[in-house]
C-alpha cells in the first residue's frame, strides 16, 4: 500500500473515531487542555492540537456544513489558557 494510501486511511479512521468528540467539545469552547481531561479515549496533545487546527480550518473555509451559521474565535483566558468558541456570524 503506498504512503499517500496509508496516510488517508489514517486520516479517515482519526476523523470517524475522534473528530465528532473533538469538534462538539471546540463547538462548546473547550481549550485543548479541558479536551485532553474529558476525552475517553487516548490521543496525545500534539494530535489533539492537529486536529483542533484541521476543524477550524475546515470551518472557516465552509467544508463544515454549518460554517455559513457560525465562526470559531480563538480566545485567551486571564491564565493564558486557550479556547475555541464558535459563534452566530451577525446578518
Amino acid at each position: 500500500m503506498g504512503e499517500y494510501l496509508k496516510d488517508a486511511l489514517k486520516d479517515f479512521t482519526f476523523d470517524m473515531a475522534c473528530g465528532a468528540a473533538i469538534r462538539h467539545l471546540m463547538e462548546l469552547g473547550y481549550s485543548e487542555e479541558e479536551m485532553l481531561s474529558r476525552l475517553d479515549f487516548p490521543i496525545s496533545a500534539e494530535k489533539l492540537h492537529e486536529a483542533v487546527i484541521k476543524y477550524s480550518k475546515e470551518a472557516e473555509n465552509g467544508n463544515d456544513s454549518s460554517s455559513d451559521q457560525y465562526e470559531m474565535i480563538l480566545e485567551y483566558d486571564e491564565y493564558g489558557h486557550r479556547s475555541y468558541r464558535r459563534v452566530p456570524l451577525e446578518k
